[in-house]
């Protein structure tokens, strides 16, 4: 630990929660002891948090407030984690339609941060969240994270991630000198191409920094020029990566390039940092002091430890606007055991990205896109793919290729590739592989590697239109 962490930690970081009226370092000490509780206290305090939420929706939220009763519910029966099953799903739908009713009555406007998503999945969403989740909870759980990936606060990192630049001049202001406080160096990913990655190779060997990361796509993207250029790799301590899935090949590659073992955070805008790796690389924790995760399956029903299913989240935090049995559109599963480093928060033992990132096929298969052995094409020489399904039986799978120019070794690496896709999609599937040198990114700079454009309802039939 340098004279420079100690001084962010126990001074410039409290100095500016009082700036900003805010109590990070005070919730990430308790988030420093609560992670080595036993499960079941972790389980008592979620709870405790549960019921204080539920009884706040119930007398300040019109919109839960009529959920409940409808069903014959009152806040006494919202006890615990498996008493949520009796709520419905929220979904992205629901919030538009209920809108203004979401929103609870009386809470202070001033403390409301209106959000949005990128709308990656083609539904971008409005809402509310509060500045207490956010500067307390939110920005606290995101430094415990860090602190598991063996970075203390004031290390240097450069992080490629998508850039937004609050609207008023004063949130500008408190965000500059917080990241210069941090040692925080941010890189736009939509600014990242061919022509600017020497660029950031020689920045990275020029500022030395302690971490390197953003998003998946994109960091493995550097790691790739840095191995096909031959030149050495800036010498970094950790690798952290988030907004996206990070696939296995990905993993790998970072690893040879960085020799780091790169650590996974999962996140969302409507409710922060959820979970993230340990030191242990067992899966994700979630952030259970804060959020709650269940994984259901098509009908709302929560589903075994190690069984894949919908992603819910309901913030323990957000008052203004509560997200409770919130569908952010992920799927995945809960492991099946603990970590081997003795935190007591639960884990994601598989996350297999938006269920947007699915295929479904006419013999009434469902197809991860993890599933689609991205590893094996990287083996071909793909440094990018997209596979987009058109119609219910037809993919376009828009690949890079820079080792492969001429039309014969094209013709040829497409066969190859049609291969691997038919082994998993089936010979019901119509497969075209076509040759690019640019996969457009999301407005945030994201790479969305499978976009479904069939209606999941055509295919799941008339129960998973129920929920």
């Amino acid at each position: 630990m340098t004279l420079y962490n100690t001084l962010s930690r126990h001074v410039l970081a409290p100095s500016f929660d009082l700036i900003r009226g805010a109590r990070t370092m005070k919730c990430l000490t308790e988030l420093e002891e609560s992670q080595w509780w036993p499960r079941e206290r972790i389980e008592e305090l979620q709870a405790e948090r549960l019921q204080r939420l539920i009884r706040y929706a119930y007398d300040r939220v019109p919109y839960y407030r009529r959920v409940m009763n409808e069903r014959g519910l009152g806040p006494a029966d919202i006890q615990s984690t498996a008493d949520l099953a009796k709520l419905p799903v929220l979904t992205k739908d629901l919030i538009r339609a209920n809108f203004d009713d979401m929103r609870a009555e009386g809470y202070p406007r001033n403390e409301l941060l209106p959000g949005r998503t990128s709308g990656s999945t083609g539904e971008p969403l409005l809402f509310y969240g509060t500045k207490s989740a956010l500067y307390d909870g939110g920005y606290a759980v995101g430094l415990r994270s860090m602190g598991w990936a063996g970075l203390r606060l004031g290390d240097r990192t450069v992080s490629i991630c998508g850039v937004r630049r609050p609207e008023r001049v004063w949130e500008r202001t408190l965000l500059g000198l917080s990241l210069r406080l941090q040692q925080i160096i941010r890189v736009d990913a939509k600014s990242i191409s061919e022509a600017t990655l020497p660029g950031i190779v020689q920045m990275l060997h020029r500022v030395h920094p302690r971490a390197f990361g953003g998003y998946p796509s994109v960091t493995a993207h550097v790691a790739s020029f840095i191995k096909d250029s031959g030149q050495p790799a800036p010498p970094v301590h950790s690798v952290v990566t988030g907004g996206e899935q990070l696939f296995e090949h990905q993993r790998e590659l970072m690893r040879e390039v960085f020799h780091s073992e790169p650590y996974s955070r999962y996140g969302s805008h409507e409710a922060c940092e959820m979970a993230a790796e340990c030191e242990a690389h067992s899966g994700l924790h979630v952030h259970a002091e804060d959020i709650i995760a269940e994984v259901v399956d098509d009908g709302g029903k929560p589903v075994l430890p190690g069984q894949q299913g919908h992603i819910l989240i309901t913030s323990l935090l957000n008052y203004g606007m509560p997200f409770i049995r919130y569908e952010n559109g992920d799927a995945g599963s809960l492991a099946t055991s603990s970590c081997p480093c003795g935190r007591g928060l639960p884990l994601l033992g598989t996350l297999l990205g938006r269920t947007a990132d699915f295929v479904y096929t006419p013999s009434g298969k469902r197809v991860a896109g993890v599933s689609l052995q991205p590893s094996r094409l990287a083996l071909l020489g793909v440094t990018k793919y997209q596979i987009v399904q058109e119609d219910l039986d037809r993919v376009v799978i828009r690949v890079i290729v820079p080792s492969v120019t001429e039309p014969d070794g094209q013709a040829e690496v497409g066969r190859r590739i049609e291969g691997i896709l038919r082994r998993v999609l089936g010979d019901d599937m119509r497969i075209e592989v076509k040759f690019t040198d640019h996969i457009e990114p999301t407005a945030a700079g994201k790479y969305v590697p499978v976009v479904s454009r069939v209606d999941p309802n055509s295919w799941l039939g008339q129960e998973g239109k129920q929920r």
